[in-house]
């Protein structure tokens, strides 16, 4: 949060609104898991892994949430097997302030039509990286069902959210499998 606010001060923006809060995390060990510096958060989206090279890529999937990035983490072998590339995004605000040749290293074209977002807010609230109807069906939301979650604990709440590490793993394996129909979606609605 402090290099988001830090970075959010540097700019001319009238006002700063800070969504904040501290669920109970684990701080992952980035060097170990090959993670960029947090400081990367300030460009307002960075690449936390990228598509494997060589293999048919599965997609790429834009993370907002503190929650649902521990969860991404947490399945990160699996997401290899699956090859998506994974982006954290922080602030539309302030990913749209960087240069071009960044902001297209970050979401390519390509990568921006063959995208959907996981997020602990509203799916709504995702809008300006949601950049396809395609991708907003495969959207994975705290909201997935057009409803308030109940409460508990986290681990409760995230359940009922179906954003847990078991129900982002069965939507992402959704949004890759069917990829292929998805993409002949978006050709024809070009035609």
């Amino acid at each position: 949060m402090p290099v988001l606010l830090g970075a959010a001060l540097k700019t001319n923006a009238p006002v700063v609104a800070l969504h904040l809060t501290r669920p109970p995390i684990e701080i992952p060990d980035r060097e170990t898991l090959g993670l960029p510096a947090h400081f990367q958060a300030a460009r307002g989206a960075y690449v936390v892994r990228d598509h494997a090279p060589r293999r048919p890529p599965g997609g790429t999937l834009i993370v907002q949430g503190t929650s649902a990035m521990t969860a991404v983490l947490r399945l990160l072998q699996e997401l290899e097997r699956l090859n998506v590339k994974v982006v954290c995004a922080t602030s539309p605000q302030l990913f749209a302030q960087q240069p071009q040749d960044y902001r297209l290293q970050v979401l390519s074209e390509s990568d921006r039509l063959d995208s959907t977002v996981i997020t602990t807010r509203a799916r709504w609230l995702m809008h300006d990286w949601l950049f396809t109807k395609a991708g907003e069906e495969y959207a994975l939301s705290a909201d997935w069902d057009d409803r308030w979650r109940t409460g508990g604990t986290l681990e409760e709440v995230l359940e009922e959210a179906r954003l847990s590490p078991a129900w982002l793993l069965s939507g992402i394996e959704r949004f890759v499998r069917d990829r292929p129909q998805r993409l002949q979606r978006l050709r024809s609605a070009l035609k």
